[in-house]
């Protein structure tokens, strides 16, 4: 069964999973940087060169091709925002939400200077802006939500715990 973490960017989805596939002996993958490696791109230059809607066709394509493994992923944070995303990642594995608030996003994605979708905007503001965008796709993705303004070691304990009851 996969498992495929799902939230806000600067929610913790890559090092949780990290820290999550080692304690449960999965492999990980972190899909932004599969998209990065198959493209040969970064993101921000695959957003750059192609637009926002070129790299969320990535994105879905590279997600169906985790159905060929078992293994744990870090989802990239729009993933929601396709019906046909949704349903794959509630029909073919666990789907954890990392719930962070967005002060504590903002705090997180400060110096970030890879974030297409915050670019020349005022941090806080733009995440709400996203954040209102996605919610509900992504409440109504998950199967279990964890509050991810803690550590990533509590955090990927929670998960565990959550997973096994």
């Amino acid at each position: 069964m996969n498992i495929y973490l799902i939230g806000m960017m600067g929610s913790g989805k890559s090092t949780v999973g990290k820290l999550l596939a080692k304690k449960m002996k999965m492999p990980f993958v972190d899909l932004d940087h599969y998209i990065e490696v198959k493209n040969n791109k970064s993101i921000s230059d695959i957003f750059k060169e192609n637009g926002e809607s070129h790299f969320r066709i990535l994105e879905s394509k590279a997600l169906r091709h985790m159905e060929d493994f078992t293994v744990i992923v870090a989802c990239s944070g729009g993933i929601v925002l396709s019906e046909e995303n949704r349903k794959f990642l509630n029909a073919s594995g666990k789907v954890v939400m990392l719930q962070a608030s967005l002060n504590e996003l903002a705090n997180r994605l400060h110096n970030a200077i890879d974030r297409p979708l915050l670019q020349n905007k005022e941090r806080v503001q733009e995440l709400t802006k996203i954040w209102n965008k996605r919610k509900d796709h992504y409440l109504s993705t998950a199967h279990l939500s964890v509050d991810a303004d803690q550590t990533p070691e509590a955090v990927s304990s929670q998960i565990i715990q959550q997973i096994q009851s």
